[in-house]
């Protein structure tokens, strides 16, 4: 499905309703397996990833395909391992080339029973589940984070717990933080020094845990509302006292015009002149890799040289996203230039309005980034447009009901 993008008169206004973050919900979904009682979780992501998690975890299939959901495939992975029985856990052609090698290394150590089934290093695999004792591993922080998530929801119930020691710059930190915050909440204790984290061996506790609003997809109106010639939007349900990391852009956006009122049920964007706008936007997305594909498409629209750094995950995501936002940002004349493996430059160059479509490569956040752009032109065309269930089904919708026009084409 493609769709058409426009919006008449440019100005936003209106409210919009967010979905519940998948990165809660699917962290949730693994501990409500590691509990000995069940427990509700209230407003649950309808996420496409997490809609599969949800299914995967209650079947009992010995086949099970995560197909394009890394978090899935890696929290699967680990979760599996402590479980009794046989599973092959695979994935879609894209999944198997997402490296799974530095999970598996540590879960080795801890004594699980993995091994591939194909290329070394990738997905698919094959599990036996067991008990496992737990103790002491060393795991490289600066690939995934997801790999540290997967392995701290089974630490509890290791029979000797969890002691990890993270070398390297760490990724996504707050992603960690995130998982390790929900663990306490459901009656875990851990402690954090330095780079080691210990989980001593206890239980979860079954209690009913509330899932917020995602802040991954607000970044996307608030992109819109920095791009809109007037902007009043009410992003409902957003809260200051978040654990999400990616609640950081209620600052960054500022300099961009963006002004954050919040309110006791939502927040409110309102396009103003900044005080300091930026000359120049570098900034390290180590911590908040996500938001990348938010920001490279208003820089450029906006003409601001710029440095994005710590984007060294993006080349493993659902797609190389750094080559997937190089080709399609050089649609409107600007060139992104990569400079290493960790970091690239788009340069301050004049941007133009482009009537070609911008392709998706199978990435929900590609869709999203881009769609924002229709306010700096007549329309703008999304192919594949469908990806966006990945994380946001409704985000058309969304569009819809604050001016956009969205047509099929």
């Amino acid at each position: 499905m493609n769709l058409k993008i426009s919006h008449p008169t440019k100005f936003l206004f209106g409210k919009v309703d967010l979905p519940a973050s998948k990165s809660i919900s699917n962290r949730l979904l693994i501990i409500q397996q590691l509990c000995d009682q069940s427990f509700e979780i209230i407003n649950k992501s309808t996420a496409k990833d997490t809609e599969l998690l949800s299914a995967i975890l209650a079947s009992d299939r010995n086949v099970v395909d995560a197909e394009d959901a890394g978090t899935t495939f890696r929290f699967l992975t680990a979760f599996y391992s402590t479980q009794e029985g046989e599973k092959i856990l695979t994935g879609s052609p894209r999944m198997k080339e997402r490296p799974i090698k530095v999970l598996v290394d540590a879960l080795r150590e801890l004594g699980a029973d993995i091994s591939y089934m194909d290329q070394e290093g990738y997905p698919p695999i094959a599990i036996r589940g067991k008990q496992l004792k737990g103790g002491e591993i060393k795991i490289d922080g600066s690939i995934s984070s997801q790999y540290i998530s997967a392995l701290l929801l089974i630490a509890p119930r290791l029979e000797l717990g969890l002691t990890v020691t993270l070398k390297g710059k760490i990724a996504s930190k707050p992603y960690i933080q995130m998982t390790l915050e929900l663990m306490k909440r459901m009656g875990i204790s851990y402690l954090w020094k330095d780079n080691v984290i210990t989980v001593p061996s206890q239980k979860y506790k079954p209690l009913s845990v509330i899932v917020e609003p995602d802040w991954s997809a607000a970044s996307y109106f608030f992109q819109m509302a920095a791009l809109a010639s007037s902007s009043e939007l009410t992003l409902n349900g957003l809260n200051k006292e978040s654990i999400q990391g990616d609640s950081i852009i209620s600052s960054l956006f500022e300099q961009f015009g963006v002004k954050v009122s919040y309110l006791k049920k939502g927040i409110k964007l309102r396009k103003e002149i900044p005080d300091n706008p930026y000359q120049q936007f570098d900034y390290d997305f180590s911590d908040c890799p996500d938001l990348a594909q938010t920001f490279a498409p208003l820089v450029a629209q906006q003409g601001l040289p710029s440095i994005f750094s710590g984007i060294k995950s993006l080349k493993i995501k659902e797609t190389d996203r750094v080559e997937a936002l190089k080709n399609e940002i050089a649609k409107f004349g600007i060139d992104l230039l990569p400079f290493d493996e960790e970091s690239f430059e788009l340069k301050a160059q004049e941007f133009h309005p482009s009537t070609e479509p911008i392709e998706t490569y199978k990435d929900h956040r590609m869709a999203m980034a881009f769609a924002g752009l229709a306010l700096k032109q007549d329309e703008i065309i999304i192919k594949d447009a469908e990806v966006v269930k990945k994380s946001f089904p409704d985000f058309w919708n969304a569009l819809d009901k604050i001016g956009f026009k969205v047509e099929e084409v």
